[in-house]
């Protein structure tokens, strides 16, 4: 099994946990038989770095990219820890939110080139700079593992109404690709035809914001920001 599926069911796994209010016992769970695994953590660490804008230098990202793919490598999961997530993620969802960096680290024999276009498209958001986060209460997936403890479970007790729901809705999304395409070019036409009707200052910013969608890849977070977004948009 790729790492990210592990990842992902993981992730997916303490989310609906939050939501059936189990997040404590599985949370306890997590330190205890996942977290523990040196492997496992590592890995996780660098999956979560590749996954970051990090405002580097191309150089440098490139150097970053061939580091952790060689160190990711030479890390192995054992049969029987596989087979405890296995059963502990039992009926999860597992749909890939990392298959650029599965296509990096793992490749594909029938399409070489899918590795050199993951390893291209990782430097490339490497390079971009950190995305301010909206709201300091959204606690994001990643972070909740890396902290890993049960103050968790009173961080997440103290969002309010709105960003429990879109967590509670993020678990239960299942889009397909084509819906999420179909979602943004709705998106984008509403976009420009406010920027015909805007006037300069409001008009770079909708163009930047145009921009940004348009260079947007699919996966459920994504899909649940553009419908936020164009649910919003009043034409």
């Amino acid at each position: 099994m790729r790492f990210g599926v592990i990842k992902t069911l993981v992730e997916n796994k303490l989310v609906e946990s939050f939501t059936k209010k189990r997040l404590k016992k599985d949370m306890k769970f997590f330190k205890d038989e996942i977290l523990s695994e040196s492997s496992f953590k590592r890995m996780f660490f660098i999956y979560d770095t590749l996954c970051e804008n990090k405002d580097l230098d191309k150089e440098t990202a490139e150097y970053m990219v061939d580091d952790l793919s060689k160190e990711i490598k030479s890390i192995k999961l054992s049969e029987s820890f596989l087979n405890k997530v296995t059963k502990w993620t039992k009926g999860i969802v597992k749909e890939n939110k990392y298959t650029i960096i599965d296509d990096l680290m793992y490749g594909d024999d029938l399409k070489p080139e899918k590795k050199s276009i993951a390893r291209k498209n990782i430097v490339e958001s490497l390079t971009k700079k950190p995305v301010i986060k909206e709201s300091k209460k959204v606690i994001p997936i990643s972070t909740m593992l890396k902290i890993a403890n049960t103050n968790i479970e009173k961080t997440l007790q103290e969002l309010n109404e709105s960003d429990r729901a879109k967590v509670v809705e993020l678990v239960k999304l299942n889009p397909t690709k084509d819906e999420f395409e179909s979602l943004k070019e709705s998106t984008i036409q509403k976009i420009e035809k406010l920027i015909s009707e805007s006037d300069e200052e409001i008009k770079s910013t909708l163009v930047e914001t145009k921009n940004k969608i348009s260079q947007t890849n699919f996966n459920k977070k994504e899909f649940l920001k553009l419908k936020d977004l164009n649910n919003g948009l009043i034409l």
